[in-house]
């Protein structure tokens, strides 16, 4: 995969926020983010995999993002 063209791609779910959760809070998994997005309607598969491990990582920085945020809540902290 063109790595300008990763970076895009990630860099625009970045500026959208958080990511996107289903209906019990839970930000959703690599595969269910590829379809909510819709790479999965303009990405070879190979680049679907590429782009699924990049979402994976995301996912797993923003639940540790929130595990720290409720760290510090019960810290007293901000």
């Amino acid at each position: 995969m063109n790595i300008y063209k990763k970076r895009n791609i990630v860099d625009s779910i970045r500026e959208q926020g958080s990511l996107p959760t289903d209906q019990f809070g839970q930000v959703l998994s690599p595969d269910d983010l590829l379809v909510w997005f819709g790479l999965n309607e303009c990405l070879t598969r190979a680049e679907q995999y590429i782009i699924k491990v990049e979402l994976a990582a995301m996912v797993d920085t923003e639940l540790a993002m929130d595990k720290l945020k409720h760290y510090k809540a019960l810290q007293g902290g901000d």
